[in-house]
């Protein structure tokens, strides 16, 4: 009876506890388990759900370095199921650990650089690269990988040149976004940067950049927007500079009016690190995520980010929450942040769990098959970006040679000596930590494929600067000379110009003169990353190889193309000027300095189409290279004479390219638009299309563009909107800039504005 009693009463209290809870609502068992995030449709319950001090957090990244020595993370709230992600720099491969980081190192392969990338026109070259980064983020567990950057190289002084791909706006946009879709195919996101006109390091933190509105959107915007509407990346990294007085980080002009109104861009967007002056204007305007958050590095602040870190007004989350509480910041705003932030921590990695059971903190190396197939793709790819500026009675490729006279700092990796021999690439946040063993110098990439080098008659493996004897004994004993000079880059820093040293120039004409005297040949290699001043010296060589900052393999793609085994197909994505008071930003860079103003005066007119419209000869044109075999263009065709600006029907355009050498070669056909008549003030030709086509010798293949009423317009300030006029166009169809080799027309019937 007792049992059944007690049996009776807890029934009893149960039901009466249920009661109570019901009555309670669930509002109260709410508060005891919160909801969790586990997909974008929980997002807008975890946000009513986080406390303002949670929101202030998200908004800020917790610190630099970040986890592992990587650039930063976001902040984990784990009663909501969010976590920190992770994001590394990488325009040239993953960069992650290091002695300033405070983290073991952490070896990733060293791709090439952007410039070289862009140089194969070639979008499958770079998709493998993309894929490759990729997949050796997934194996250090990042999640978004800070790349691609799309900023213009307006002027060849500028510090960062080497981390863009292009001064032409349309070739840079179909780079970034095949680089986008490559990287985001491996379940990594990407970071679409510098938004925007970040084109120089001078006072890149405070200086404010006066551009047309015309300028802005025909010249430095439309890599970005190709990007956005066509790879759809998951982050887009706003830029240190102002943009028309207003910082790039707090500009709703950028934000909202262009990006997510015009584009529709519905990602994140974070600031580029330290970048934000104003944390509230910045968080009002669009500007989703502040990065890095505190410094917490091991060692002193270097120069570099103090410089930066101490012009911020370092934002902390109790700053944000007062600026909610006081009215300064409306919550209305915040919110957005927040689920801008959320809305890509749902799509990464590390949410999904593909990153739960690797301990990523001791992990010090890639596996030895990503490893071995990512230098295999670098070796691979540098080559094809690689330039043969000039080539004279066939000096390249090697015949009859087995050895060979090196000289030049850049040829050799020799530490006792304390110098950097051949140059990867460039330094700043595309530097990547890579295992000395992995670094292939020039002289070592020669003797892997089997040339005997000899660098002077005291077998002294680094003479800079060689003297007569020298040049004499290499030419008696040598059977080609070979000159590497190299140009270091990094971010932060301008280059002061583009001369040669008179030591490098009085190397080359040295040599020259020795080995002109034995009926022998000189080559020159060029381990840069930006245009240098060539004029003076070109005709003491016999061939000029620009081989960019190539990456770790280095020495090997140098050799594949000087002994042949790869014909050169690399194009100039950048002019190279005959001097550097030829260039359209001479004078305007890097601008007032003292009003910490530059000024955009040449307008439209940069690279190729300012040298074009105003008949100034470069040294080496926009699109230029040459190859091992002989193209021949014929046969253009254009599916209508007519392009009726009122209907949606492209016109199609097509060439047949012929190989008329002996051995198989890639040619890059490239596609200008010239406007005979425009109420707009336009350039004289711009570059509308291109297609890499490879051709065995002896073989034709038609060549097939598209042409729509965008490649047609420009950009009309008064009505603020993309307008294609009526009139006649031509097409231009050439092996670079300055090469064009067949022509036609078409008339543009009707109006659109759009």
């Amino acid at each position: 009876m007792g049992n059944r009693f007690n049996k009776i009463v807890s029934s009893c209290l149960i039901t009466i506890l249920l009661l109570i809870a019901n009555a309670n609502g669930t509002a109260a068992l709410g508060r005891d388990i919160p909801p969790k995030l586990v997909n974008e449709a929980s997002i807008e319950k975890v946000l009513k759900a986080m406390t303002l001090d949670e929101k202030a957090y998200l908004v800020i990244g917790s610190g630099y370095p970040g986890p592992n020595g990587v650039a930063g993370a976001t902040y984990a709230i784990p009663r909501l199921g969010i976590p920190s992600i992770i994001l590394s720099d990488g325009p040239a491969g993953v960069r992650i650990g290091g002695v300033f980081a405070g983290a073991a190192p952490r070896y990733a392969t060293a791709f090439p650089i952007p410039s070289l990338l862009s140089a194969t026109w070639d979008v499958d070259q770079i998709t493998k690269v993309a894929k490759a980064m990729g997949e050796e983020s997934r194996e250090y567990g990042v999640d978004v990988l800070l790349a691609p950057g799309v900023n213009i190289q307006r002027d060849p002084l500028g510090g960062r040149n080497f981390e863009y791909y292009s001064e032409d706006p349309f070739l840079a946009g179909i780079m970034a976004t095949v680089f986008i879709k490559g990287v985001q195919s491996t379940g990594v996101g990407t970071s679409l940067k510098h938004f925007a006109a970040n084109n120089q390091e001078t006072n890149r933190t405070t200086i404010n950049a006066v551009i047309s509105e015309r300028t802005l959107r025909e010249i430095y915007l439309p890599a970005f927007e190709m990007a956005v509407k066509q790879a759809k990346p998951w982050t887009v990294m706003s830029a240190y500079n102002a943009v028309n007085g207003t910082f790039a980080t707090q500009n709703p002009h950028l934000f909202t009016n262009i990006l997510r109104d015009n584009w529709g861009f519905d990602g994140l967007v974070m600031s580029d690190w330290w970048a934000v002056k104003n944390p509230f204007a910045a968080l009002a305007a669009g500007n989703d995520l502040i990065m890095p958050g505190v410094y917490r590095g091991p060692l002193p602040m270097p120069e570099l980010i103090k410089a930066v870190y101490n012009k911020a007004s370092a934002p902390t989350p109790g700053l944000i929450k007062s600026a909610v509480q006081n009215g300064t910041l409306s919550e209305r705003d915040l919110d957005s942040r927040v689920r801008n932030i959320l809305k890509v921590i749902v799509k990464t990695p590390t949410f999904i769990g593909e990153y739960k059971n690797v301990d990523y903190k001791h992990k010090t190396y890639l596996t030895k098959q990503t490893a071995a197939k990512s230098a295999r793709i670098d070796r691979e790819v540098a080559a094809e970006g690689m330039v043969l500026l000039k080539n004279e009675n066939h000096t390249l490729p090697f015949k009859g040679v087995a050895t060979i006279g090196v000289a030049g700092q850049n040829a050799v990796v020799n530490p006792s000596h304390n110098k950097l021999g051949i140059i990867i690439g460039g330094g700043g946040s595309s530097q990547v930590n890579v295992a000395p063993r992995d670094v292939v110098s020039l002289v070592q990439g020669l003797k892997n494929a089997n040339y005997t080098v000899v660098n002077s008659k005291n077998g002294n493996e680094l003479v800079e600067g060689l003297g007569i004897d020298d040049a004499d004994y290499l030419a008696q004993n040598t059977d080609i000379g070979l000159v590497s000079i190299g140009r270091a880059s990094t971010e932060g820093e301008d280059r002061p110009d583009m001369n040669m040293k008179p030591e490098e120039v009085q190397l080359i004409k040295n040599l020259s003169n020795a080995y002109h005297a034995e009926g022998k040949k000189l080559a020159v290699v060029l381990n840069i990353g930006a245009p240098i001043e060539v004029a003076s010296w070109r005709d003491y060589a016999d061939a000029i190889l620009l081989a960019w900052q190539p990456g770790q393999e280095g020495g090997n793609p140098i050799a594949d193309i000087l002994s042949g085994k790869v014909n050169p197909s690399g194009k100039l994505p950048v002019t190279f000027p005959v001097k550097y008071s030829d260039v359209p930003s001479y004078g305007n860079f890097p601008g007032d300095l003292a009003n910490n103003i530059v000024r955009y005066a040449e307008g439209i007119y940069v690279g190729y189409r300012y040298y074009d419209t105003k008949d100034i000869k470069p040294a080496y044109a926009f699109g230029h290279g040459l190859s091992y075999t002989k193209f021949t263009y014929s046969n253009l065709k254009l599916s209508s004479t007519k392009f009726d600006l009122g209907g949606n029907k492209p016109l199609t355009v097509s060439v047949d390219i012929s190989n008329k050498g002996n051995v198989t070669g890639k040619e890059v056909v490239q596609l200008y638009i010239h406007d005979e008549r425009s109420t707009l003030e336009r350039p004289y030709k711009e570059l509308k299309g291109f297609r890499k086509v490879s051709l065995k010798s002896g073989e034709t293949k038609t060549v097939t563009f598209t042409l729509d009423k965008r490649a047609l317009s420009v950009y009309d300030e008064t009505s603020k909107t993309w307008a294609a006029e009526a009139g006649i166009f031509k097409v231009l169809i050439g092996s670079s800039s300055r090469d064009i080799r067949q022509k036609s027309q078409f008339r543009a019937v009707g109006d659109d504005k759009y």
